[in-house]
């Protein structure tokens, strides 16, 4: 980690709504893009790369976001990018941000249209929120998003409206039970799982838009036993399970069958004892993506969508690069919507995209890591969070 700044830390009806949003995003005719949030301080942006063959990356565009990126502070886990298709909202990208109030810097929420690549406006929580030196991760489901402003210790939920623009909902107290910050957060429809920087794990119920407490805020297993703290959350399709990465590379599973988290069941011996620094669910859920803070190196786990079992897959050589051009790795993100996703794209702050792609049969898996990668990010200044457009569909 770099000195003072990084710590590790119906179902019929929802098959159609799927159907539908596939159908509809690609009847937009939009490009299919791998964004970044550049996290620059002195001017933030968005890269746009349209996606080719393979998943190679050309760059299409940047778009200044018109405030300040944190330049990496806080959490390598905490995303500070969403990339959205929403019926009201339209095909939006949701960035972390920060603009300047007589002189002090607030969050705000900046939003780009992906159909013209420009900024529909810096939007704001309010007045109290703060994010400060750990960065403020963001969220979202079909009609909302949210941040957490970790200094203020508040969930913000913004109202999507049309034209990628939002509005400011309300603010929810969000506290770890020792103290802790917000570090990852993921929303699936009318739930929102977070983990904090003490080791402890709640949800929220978002069905009517503002984050409400379900009442299970605990301690992990994996926290109680050996002290490993879930960092990184990713959610099933049909939000069954929460999936947590550890700050080591263990895997924590909570079942939400009951609509709010249980405890932790514990998965270890997965790869590398690196800490996690991403974590993302293939589109057909066979397979857990891990990015390994320290080592260099990605893993896939197989994954059981059906009881929720996790177990060893394969680990990655260390990825070109490492400790030359980039010292640690953190988001992930897949090319494509359908089986273990296609090129797997890794972000390696500071200013580089890996590329690598599984192959799997029969119980076993191997990597290759692309002869493109990795790519230059020539416009960021700690790239950390990436994203995709199509969004995945869940």
């Amino acid at each position: 980690m770099r000195a003072g700044r990084k710590s590790l830390w119906r179902v019929p009806a929802i098959a159609a709504a799927v159907v539908f949003l596939s159908l509809s995003v690609f009847a937009a005719g939009l490009p299919h893009y791998l964004i970044t949030n550049n996290d620059r301080s002195t001017a933030n942006s968005a890269t746009f790369y349209t996606i080719g063959a393979g998943g190679q990356l050309t760059q299409a565009a940047v778009v200044p976001t018109g405030g300040f990126g944190w330049d990496g502070l806080g959490y390598v886990v905490t995303n500070k990018i969403n990339v959205s298709h929403d019926r009201t909202a339209g095909d939006c990208v949701y960035l972390s941000d920060f603009v300047s109030v007589n002189g002090v810097g607030h969050p705000d929420v900046a939003a780009i249209s992906i159909a013209t690549l420009k900024v529909t406006g810096n939007f704001q929580g309010s007045q109290s929120d703060q994010a400060q030196t750990l960065g403020m991760g963001l969220a979202n489901n079909a009609g909302y998003v949210y941040a957490n402003f970790t200094a203020s210790q508040t969930i913000g939920t913004f109202k999507k409206m049309a034209g990628c623009k939002l509005q400011f909902v309300q603010d929810t107290a969000a506290t770890g039970l020792g103290g802790g910050s917000i570090v990852g957060m993921m929303a699936h429809q009318n739930i929102l799982v977070v983990t904090f920087g003490d080791g402890s794990i709640q949800s929220f119920d978002i069905s009517n838009g503002a984050a409400v407490s379900n009442g299970d805020l605990q301690y992990s297993t994996g926290h109680v036993q050996n002290g490993r703290n879930p960092s990184a959350v990713d959610i099933t399709a049909d939000g069954h399970f929460a999936v947590f990465g550890d700050s080591t590379s263990f895997v924590e599973v909570s079942d939400l069958s009951s609509g709010k988290l249980t405890p932790t069941v514990v998965y270890s011996g997965l790869g590398s004892d690196s800490a996690v620094g991403g974590i993302w669910l293939s589109p057909d859920e066979t397979v857990l993506y891990l990015s390994n803070f320290s080592s260099g190196q990605v893993e896939a786990a197989f994954f059981d969508k059906t009881t929720g079992v996790t177990s060893a897959g394969c680990t990655s050589a260390v990825l070109k690069g490492y400790n030359h051009l980039w010292a640690f790795l953190a988001g992930l993100a897949t090319s494509n919507r359908t089986g273990t996703g296609g090129a797997l794209y890794v972000a390696e702050p500071d200013t580089r995209i890996g590329i690598v792609r599984l192959t799997s049969s029969g119980g076993t898996c191997s990597f290759a890591e692309s002869p493109n990668s990795p790519v230059a990010d020539t416009s960021t200044e700690t790239l950390e969070s990436i994203g995709v457009f199509p969004p995945r569909p869940f």
